[in-house]
């Protein structure tokens, strides 16, 4: 009978800990993949503009820009993240992507007035929120690689 009981104490312990780590959520790296397959998003995006920047409706081209990265800000803040360093990542990225936004927009409004100062710089702003966005995506690259 003692044997039984030490089998049971046993098993018991087990599913205690597993239940434990099971709780957990997800790993870190799921959650670091969830953030990067959003970012990953604006990038393409930012891509496809450049490449079809000829292309591109001018001002109207720009609004259609900001429209798809308020989407993707809003993709961003919807992710349920734990991990409080991911956390920090996912609230840069929501608040470069409200910038670009706002800036993609004024942009367009100064193309439309004929405003070129203000277009100019609309489009300095576009390229600090560029070096923003290359720093995070280090940053949060190391961090998910574990260095």
């Amino acid at each position: 009978m003692p044997n039984v009981l030490k089998k049971t104490a046993i098993l018991s312990a087990t599913a205690a800990i597993a239940l434990l780590f099971a709780g957990c959520g997800e790993s870190k790296v799921a959650q670091c993949n969830k953030v990067i397959k959003v970012a990953n998003q604006a990038t393409v995006l930012g891509q496809e503009f450049d490449k079809n920047s000829k292309s591109a409706k001018g001002a109207k081209g720009l609004t259609e820009l900001a429209n798809k990265i308020d989407q993707i800000g809003t993709e961003m803040k919807g992710l349920e993240i734990k991990d409080e360093k991911l956390q920090g990542f996912q609230g840069r990225f929501i608040k470069l992507y409200q910038d670009i936004s706002k800036n993609l927009n004024e942009t367009a409004t100064a193309i439309d007035k004929k405003n070129l100062p203000a277009a100019n710089k609309s489009l300095a702003s576009l390229r600090k929120s560029s070096s923003e966005e290359t720093a995070i995506v280090k940053e949060i690259n190391g961090y998910c690689a574990g260095k």
